[in-house]
């Protein structure tokens, strides 16, 4: 061997290790990039099967969650943009870290809006339970979000947050060099809408959802309501979400379970959803 290709082949090498080390810092940058909405296990998932990338997808029941901050826009407008922007940041953290423990996987964030999906990639038969629990500890997290907002300076926000289980098109859309992990559908467009009627601090569901996760969805008994969301051709049933678990209303008397709203006197209790654990017939 001469030098000159001794040295040609160390040349080589070298590319081949720079090669290398760049590759494993785009790696270990993905995974902080998507750790931040992916589990653990979707992530590895994802990343095993972006290694050889295909456009195209599949079709699937799933559970969609869409959520989002009322009046937003208002208050982008009015706040400091730095500010906002720190507001807004603390808010999906605390949110994300709560998806994450109920198994969702947050597919985009659209401003402020968080778009979720559960039974996918990975299918996952609780999918319609995962997301409703999911709802109701997001939404028992929202007074630890303001009391962080207020110790700042920063207004109440309040989110209202739509679920609806169906079939929909799931898989990597867009191009060889640049794709993304989405679904698209008229399940997922009526997902979006339910979340259009809420209000503040609610949470509505479709029937397909309340039918798909058990029998231990707490509803308002006086929050359902027909509505004809844009771009469907009928009327749909939704309900309102108060709690998921066993709810147990005290008295002096005893202590009995009841699905029933509280009244002002009475004292009531969730099971614990921060930590993505149901307990009863459901754990």
């Amino acid at each position: 061997m001469t030098a000159e290709e001794s040295k040609l082949i160390q040349e080589l090498k070298a590319e081949n290790a720079e090669l290398k080390e760049s590759l494993r810092k785009q790696d270990e940058a993905m995974r902080r990039t998507m750790a931040s909405y992916l589990t653990d296990e979707v992530l590895e998932e994802v990343l095993e099967k972006g290694k050889n990338v295909r456009i195209g997808g599949e079709r699937r029941v799933v559970t969609m969650m869409f959520t989002d901050i009322r009046r937003s826009t208002q208050l982008s407008e009015s706040m400091n943009a730095t500010d906002f922007i720190k507001m807004l940041n603390h808010y999906l953290e605390e949110m994300i870290e709560i998806v994450n423990s109920w198994q969702g996987n947050i597919l985009s964030f659209v401003g402020d809006a968080i778009v979720t999906v559960f039974g996918a990639p990975r299918p996952n038969e609780d999918a319609a339970r995962d997301a409703v629990a999911c709802a109701v500890a997001m939404q028992r997290r929202m007074p630890m979000v303001n009391a962080w907002n207020a110790a700042h300076g920063y207004p109440n926000l309040s989110m209202g947050i739509g679920i609806h289980t169906g079939e929909a098109i799931l898989g990597n859309i867009g191009s060889q060099t640049r794709a993304k992990y989405d679904m698209i559908g008229r399940n997922v467009n009526l997902a979006s809408r339910i979340e259009g009627f809420t209000g503040d601090d609610e949470i509505l569901i479709s029937t397909e959802t309340l039918e798909a996760a058990g029998n231990q969805v707490i509803l308002n008994p006086r929050g359902e309501r027909w509505v004809r969301p844009k771009g469907i051709q009928t009327d749909i049933l939704i309900h309102q979400v108060i709690g998921y678990g066993s709810r147990k209303i005290q008295t002096e008397e005893a202590s009995t379970e009841t699905p029933d709203m509280p009244g002002p006197e009475e004292s009531f209790e969730w099971e614990d959803l921060d930590e993505g654990k149901l307990g009863g017939e459901n754990g």
